[in-house]
């Protein structure tokens, strides 16, 4: 019954990541395992990436805009070893450590430390995420566990998109993009100074684009329109204390393909629609330094999102506070924190989805400690840590960690991590049933009445509020090598997932045996009437294992300043221990390779060329593999304007890259090659 998870976690499972909920402010990579999370270096503990028990990447502002991506999603494609799949022109399935879903709930993402999920399932809407890819200072990834300091469902990984400080941005900037799928995309940004102490800067943006050339069952419907403004606002009185202040709002409005039930006959129809959305975000965090070897931070946010799809309404609100300190002494640092989240989520039923419980209100609250040791100086580190949250579904959850490096000399980095990870079932797991795909009875047994055999019964997908939490214990190993002009860098990941969320049968046997005994008395007519009232359910179950391993490899050559390289390659084994008549709730068992590399090269001092490549290997998305290779020239025309071409999926062609139409609502469209032209003037 593999097509009866189909519309299942369309809405769904997108696994909730309600505990993803734990933006943390600027996670700055020198410094990730000291947890010291300050936004300036005047009040940071530096601790090197070189030496950070954690797989990370750092993500730069010249990649970014070298790219000439035109979207967060797209930006990511540059990161090696993530899962960055593309479903139409604006919606995408971007995960790392595991497969990609449209509502992937395991990766935690954040701007500027405020966490940008959506309660409903705990993933992330891509399309909606307009941040001024100028405005971005750099994305930090981190593959792998983020349980200690992110809280639960950051299981696979952590991305913060930090953008600049409003100090560095006092001045005007237009930028003009536009391409052969691509209408227009306008941005104004102005910044400058609030007397003294402070800084500003306001922007806002609008994009129209067209449809993709084709769609893979229906005529491509996914032209989209967006307009964005927000503001920031940095405030340092004096050399201890930075205040910031940030607030956005997006309105985007974007066609879509979906599959989805019809009531008339119980089976998923495809349908064109468009949608419309609304996001408002503002955060602020303040900094405060109190001595030479300790600080605090207290950061609060709220966030409102409205939008209404085929199969949903939503509308929520989410109230974020998080207060940290860390402090030195001697050898020893101890970081710990204090978090809470509220999440308030009207519910609205509809002919697909109801409730149990109508629950309308997620809360969670937790604290974190960490410490981390000297044992022997300059050489070899060891951290521990635990973080425990209670949530509205399963309680107190526990996540502890222990990580050590070793670090012989200047060169050479050895690392090891092993930590457990939580992932909180969502509201749609938890407390939704979605009427899915109807089951046909001829799948089941052929009476040779076509009107029986081909009839769809009603099928459910109820949600469980006797769900456990999946808890996934993960093993890292690490190594880094450096050089002056060329660097190593290596891990090896194994993690072991128990309660993992599943899908098991939950017939009414007696229904079922009575309309066996009307078919064989040969009564057809009362059999079709007992069908019609009949309905099938599933279950959500979290009785599964599951086994990933892998590893990521990457070398970066930087020969001179005008020329750099990154080769890269990862590998993925996905494997589910499943009980007997239960499916996957997404994914399947699945081995993913990937193949990256990227240059960027300034051969002449008014002109640079930048590539990326990726060869993409994978039997997890029901696609074809694929090469794609994307190319940008850029033209400094003078001081403060450039002008650049991008062409983009080069080698591809027109693909596919994501065809898991049973895990999701949308049917994706082709993608294409694809031209833009980006002017650019600060002035």
């Amino acid at each position: 019954m593999k097509y009866s998870a189909g519309v299942l976690w369309s809405l769904c499972m997108a696994n909730y990541s309600f505990a993803a909920a734990e933006p943390l402010p600027n996670l700055d990579l020198e410094s990730l395992m000291a947890t010291d999370v300050q936004a300036t270096s005047a009040m940071k503990r530096a601790q090197s990436a070189f030496t950070t028990a954690a797989s990370l990447y750092v993500l730069s502002k010249e990649d970014i805009r070298a790219s000439g991506a035109v979207s967060v999603a797209e930006t990511l494609k540059l990161v090696p070893g993530l899962e960055v799949r593309q479903l139409d022109s604006n919606q995408w399935a971007i995960t790392a450590r595991g497969v990609a879903g449209r509502y992937t709930s395991k990766l935690l993402v954040m701007v500027d430390g405020q966490s940008v999920y959506n309660p409903s399932f705990a993933g992330v809407y891509w399309e909606t995420l307009d941040v001024p890819l100028y405005d971005i200072e750099r994305i930090e990834v981190i593959r792998g566990q983020g349980g200690l300091l992110w809280g639960s469902n950051a299981t696979n990984g952590v991305i913060n998109i930090i953008t600049k400080n409003s100090l560095d941005t006092r001045e005007t900037l237009v930028q003009v993009s536009s391409g052969d799928q691509l209408n227009y995309d306008v941005g104004l940004r102005h910044g400058g100074n609030i007397g003294s102490t402070g800084s500003y800067r306001i922007y806002g943006s609008v994009r129209d684009s067209d449809a993709a050339k084709t769609g893979k069952s229906l005529p491509a419907n996914d032209e989209a329109k967006q307009q964005s403004i927000g503001a920031r606002f940095d405030f340092a009185p004096n050399d201890d204390l930075s205040i910031l202040t940030q607030l956005s709002y997006t309105h985007t409005d974007m066609g879509q393909n979906l599959k989805a039930l019809s009531l008339a006959t119980n089976q998923n129809t495809l349908y064109a629609e468009r949608f419309e959305r609304d996001d408002g975000r503002i955060m602020a965090r303040a900094e405060h330094r109190l001595s030479g070897s300790s600080n605090q931070m207290l950061q609060a946010s709220w966030a409102v999102q409205n939008g209404k799809q085929l199969y949903l309404e939503e509308r929520f609100q989410t109230l974020d506070i998080d207060y940290q300190m860390n402090s030195l002494w001697g050898a020893t640092q101890l970081d710990w924190g204090l978090n809470y989240r509220n999440s308030y989520l009207p519910f609205e039923e509809n002919y697909i989805i109801s409730s149990d419980e109508d629950i309308d209100r997620l809360e969670q609250y937790g604290a974190f400690l960490q410490l981390q040791f000297t044992l022997i100086p300059e050489q070899l580190n060891l951290s521990f840590g635990n973080k425990s949250e209670h949530n509205s579904f399963t309680g107190w959850e526990h996540q502890p960690v222990a990580r050590i490096t070793w670090q012989p000399n200047n060169e050479h980095v050895l690392w090891s991590a092993i930590s457990q990870g939580v992932r909180i079932p969502s509201l749609a797991e938890f407390d939704y049933d979605s009427a899915i795909n109807g089951t046909r009875v001829g799948e089941y047994f052929q009476t040779g009445i076509d009107a029986i055999d081909s009839y769809h019964v009603r099928t459910v997908l109820n949600g469980n509020q006797q769900v456990e939490p999946e808890k996934s214990l993960s093993y890292e190993l690490g190594y880094r090598f450096s050089k002056q002009d060329w660097s190593f860098d290596l891990a090896l990941f194994h993690t072991q997932s128990k309660d993992v969320f599943a899908v098991q049968p939950n017939p009414d046997s007696a229904n079922l045996d009575q309309i066996a005994a009307l078919l064989a008395q040969g009564k057809i007519i009362e059999a079709q009437q007992a069908l019609q009232s009949t309905v099938l359910e599933f279950d959500v179950a979290s009785n599964a294992d599951l086994n990933v391993k892998g590893g990521e490899a990457l070398v970066a050559w930087r020969p001179s300043a005008s020329f750099r390289a990154e080769l890269g390659y990862s590998q993925m084994a996905y494997r589910y221990r499943l009980q007997e008549n239960t499916q996957p709730a997404i994914g399947y068992d699945s081995d993913s390779k990937q193949i990256f590399a990227k240059t960027g090269w300034q051969p002449f001092k008014k002109h640079s060329f930048f590539a990326l490549f990726r060869s993409i290997n994978s039997d997890a998305y029901s696609v074809d593999d694929y090469d794609a290779l994307d190319l940008s020239w850029a033209w400094q025309l003078m001081p403060h304007s450039s002008l650049s071409l991008t062409g983009k999926n080069l080698l591809a062609g027109s693909h596919l890259e994501y065809n898991n139409t049973s895990e999701t609502f949308t049917v994706p469209n082709y993608i294409e090659q694809s031209v833009v032209l980006r002017f650019m003037a600060e002035f």
